[in-house]
């Protein structure tokens, strides 16, 4: 700890020595090894687009049999299929020249889903409040392989609904299957801070989609923030359990023009595939099919009172451990700070002051955590596994490379220890989201890159103690 202080101003110091005391018995330091093995980098792609992560890129590498999928923007925006052989790490791509990107927009993410009863991948890419862009491989493409992926294995851009009209002004699909391999797809309709999010299904039989409602609603009057009367839910994914529960935890944010306005921790879960949802106590409180989405107003759906102007960051990332409860990690500032002009970022005192947490929701539906997790400001997204022991990872890009914490269940999760999870060679951008099914039928944390020089990789590693 004393070399790692030597790279801190006075000022970092001071903030240092504080949150080691309002942490309340929080403690981080170095681990004198780092548990994870690198066990493969592959380079797909010596140039590529400067932003090819996100936030809201819940699925962007996949596995599914022998192969692995992902996609990405290559250096022209033209849209890229990667299918990786795992047996040998032997790489093929194809350029989708009828996927491109619109503008130089990093809000503008590719992501794919996979429905295995049909052996079909989904993919969609470039959105910013644009009509919705779909497209999906010919059936048996993933039960079936090829030898080699070519252009006709994957159809024409189409909508995803027979009705095109309830697809405009979308923005950050994202493919969600559940444990039966069902697959969903989300997406905000409208703009940041005045936008609803809806819920599709897939039906392979018929390979077809169906609106299934509006989740959340963009309603209700917000007092704190000018009795705002619009907002959107930014969500920290949207995920499955073992059970079929699905979790979703978000911030409510007030309007587009800043983070400032983002505010509270917010948890809702469904177990009938989405159509009804309940609050944390287990009320009752949105049925889709009725026309009732989740809303601003609805009871018992704040879980972490979070006020706006503490700079709290949306669109962050959640787990799951293995007792199905759901985790959240984010940044924000320690206490709400309003500056004398409102920008889009915190200014950099107030950067400079924020930190991670992690929240998590016990058995008896009591959140806890909330502590600071770690010294230095946090500039990008991080996500999160969890291992055998149920000890808990996240990771995040840095200028520096990759860094990771982890602490374990037996303490709650409350004494941090970190590591460099790789050089400056890779430095990613934003939220580098894993091949969920390569860590849990595996327990290789697989996920996508940036090589400093620029480009487009995947990273493997597995736990030296699995």
């Amino acid at each position: 700890m004393v070399m790692n202080m030597m790279f801190f101003s006075s000022r970092q110091l001071c903030m240092w020595l504080l949150l080691c005391i309002l942490a309340t018995g929080q403690v981080w330091g170095e681990t004198p090894s780092n548990p994870w093995r690198s066990r493969s980098q592959v380079i797909v792609d010596k140039t590529a687009w400067s932003w090819n992560w996100s936030s809201w890129d819940q699925e962007k590498i996949a596995t599914f049999g022998d192969f692995q999928y992902a996609v990405y923007w290559d250096a022209d925006q033209i849209m890229v299929l990667v299918r990786r052989d795992l047996r040998n790490n032997a790489i093929q791509t194809l350029r989708l020249k009828q996927c491109t990107l619109k503008n130089n927009d990093g809000h503008r993410n590719t992501c794919l889903g996979i429905s295995a009863a049909d052996g079909r991948l989904h993919l969609s890419w470039d959105h910013h409040c644009d009509q919705l862009r779909y497209t999906r491989s010919r059936p048996g493409f993933l039960s079936k392989p090829p030898v080699k992926i070519r252009a006709e294995d994957i159809e024409s851009p189409q909508p995803m609904l027979s009705d095109p009209a309830l697809e405009s002004k979308v923005t950050y699909p994202r493919f969600i299957m559940n444990s039966q391999g069902k697959l969903f797809c989300t997406y905000r309709i409208g703009g940041s801070g005045n936008g609803d999010n809806v819920l599709n299904s897939y039906d392979p039989a018929t390979a077809t989609w169906r609106r299934l409602g509006m989740i959340f609603s963009r309603k209700g009057t917000y007092g704190p923030w000018e009795n705002s009367t619009s907002r959107c839910a930014y969500l920290h994914d949207l995920l499955f359990d073992k059970r079929n529960r699905l979790h979703a935890t978000w911030v409510y944010r007030e309007t587009g023009k800043t983070w400032a306005s983002n505010h509270d921790l917010h948890y809702a879960y469904s177990d009938d595939g989405g159509l009804t949802w309940y609050n944390n106590v287990g009320e009752k409180i949105a049925d889709l099919p009725a026309g009732d989405p989740i809303a601003l107003n609805d009871p018992g759906i704040v879980v972490v009172k979070i006020p706006v102007y503490s700079w709290l960051i949306n669109a962050a990332c959640m787990a799951l451990d293995l007792k199905n409860r759901p985790h959240v990690v984010m940044f924000k500032s320690t206490s709400p700070h309003r500056p004398v002009k409102l920008e889009h970022s915190p200014p950099k005192d107030v950067r400079e002051a924020q930190v991670f947490v992690h929240y998590w929701r016990d058995d008896d539906g009591t959140w806890r955590g909330g502590e600071p997790i770690e010294p230095g400001a946090p500039t990008q997204r991080p996500d999160i596994v969890f291992d055998k022991r149920n000890s808990m990872y996240f990771y995040w890009p840095t200028s520096e490379g990759f860094r990771c914490l982890q602490a374990s269940a037996e303490d709650s999760w409350r004494k941090w220890t970190g590591y460099s999870l790789t050089s400056p060679a890779f430095i990613g951008r934003d939220a580098s989201k894993h091949d969920r099914t390569r860590w849990r039928e595996k327990g290789i944390l697989s996920f996508t890159a940036k090589p400093e020089s620029g480009g487009f990789a995947i990273l493997d590693f597995t736990l030296a103690t699995e």
